[in-house]
Parts: structure tokens; sequence; C-alpha cells
């Protein structure tokens, strides 16, 4: 079991008389950014500004695929994705940006190991180097 995702969660902004908060996005390797927001102004219960994190019973959740990683195919990320039962909470927002609002706690947890899963089983799913170090296109 990996650590507790809420342990993870840096602080970047906050703005108390707003209630808007921001937390650094996890970095997942050369795949995925992973964002987990909770704040007045995000899609979270309850939809505050709390201190305490434990406070939360759900979140909001955005992934994040970086640029020039496959989404399709055989090195695609997505058809690892789409076989998560929690999959179904996300919209996409684009063609790299997936949504999910009021994510319980619980099931943040569960997509936080499983991503560190697949992309540990996975390591095809980075984008490949050419002999320079440069990422190919």
């Amino acid at each position: 079991m990996a650590e507790d995702f809420r342990k993870k969660l840096k602080e970047s902004m906050r703005n108390d008389a707003t209630g808007e908060r921001w937390f650094d996005d996890l970095d997942l390797g050369e795949v995925l950014y992973l964002s987990i927001q909770a704040s007045a102004l995000h899609g979270c219960t309850p939809a505050a500004l709390l201190d305490d994190l434990s406070g939360y019973d759900a979140f909001q959740v955005t992934l994040q695929i970086k640029p020039k990683v496959m989404t399709f195919g055989r090195r695609g990320v997505l058809p690892q994705l789409e076989s998560k039962p929690w999959w179904p909470l996300f919209t996409d927002d684009s063609p790299i940006l997936y949504v999910a609002e009021n994510v319980p706690a619980g099931t943040v947890q569960e997509i936080y190991e499983d991503l560190l899963t697949c992309l540990a089983e996975h390591p095809e799913l980075a984008p490949r180097k050419c002999g320079c170090g440069l990422t190919t296109c």
C-alpha cells in the first residue's frame, strides 16, 4: 500500500478570504500528472477551506497525460486506465485532461495506488528517448 495521498499534497497557493487553495500536482514519472484539490472553489466535500485534509470526505481529481505520451494503441496509457473501476468517474476535458469531482477519499487513494502500480508494471508507457537523450516525436 502506498503512502496516504494526503501526505503528498503540498500547498502552493491559499487565499483565506475566498476559501481558495491549490496543491501542487503529483508528478508520476514521465507519463502523468495527478492533481488532487480541495477548497471552497473545488468539487470536494465539504466545499470549504479546511486545514486538516482528513476532514474532506471527497476531493476533485484531475489526470493529465504528459506531452509526447501515447494515449491509444499498444503503448497507450488510456487502455490501461479505462479498465479501472474508478475510470467512469472521470469526464474528458480535452484529449489529455480528465476530471472527476467529489471522489471519495478512499477512491482517491485507490486511484493513486493504481497509477503507481500501472506505471511500475508498464514502463513502455513513458515516451521513448532517442540515442541523444531527447524524447522522440
